[in-house]
């Protein structure tokens, strides 16, 4: 485990999820490269479709939220088909609203919603200040 992980005295499993165009990829290899346990994608991906569904022992949840606007914006960048099926306005609307469900069921203790429409790196701060949080 890397120092910075050590130091902040990480030793759970966050999952990071949210709607696609929210920077899950980038927030988790940063958050891998300071030594973090962290899945892309998990539970709460799951919920969107099952609320029923239990938070995991020992799991934390980060969940990046941003504006359509922004996620689509990014998609495009990124050379993503924007007719394609949750890039659409209609999906990223619906399961941007699924996923703050998600994060009021599983509740404050394991489950943070990142504003993800800033940089990269304020969005790191942001997930390790949630991080530290959940200790």
């Amino acid at each position: 485990m890397a120092r910075e992980a050590i130091a902040h005295g990480c030793l759970m499993k966050i999952v990071v999820d949210g709607n696609d165009g929210t920077g899950k990829s980038t927030l988790v290899a940063a958050l891998r490269a300071r030594g973090y346990d962290v899945a892309d994608r998990g539970l709460p991906t799951k919920m969107t479709d099952d609320l029923l569904l239990q938070p995991i022992a020992g799991e934390h949840y980060l969940i990046l939220d941003a504006p359509v606007d922004v996620s689509r914006a990014r998609l495009m960048q990124a050379g993503k088909d924007l007719s394609e099926r949750y890039h659409t306005v209609a999906d990223l609307t619906y399961y941007r609203e699924r996923f703050r469900m998600v994060a009021e069921r599983i509740g404050m203790q394991q489950c943070a919603v990142i504003d993800a429409a800033p940089s990269s790196e304020q969005v790191l701060a942001a997930a390790i200040a949630s991080i530290d949080r959940f200790r």
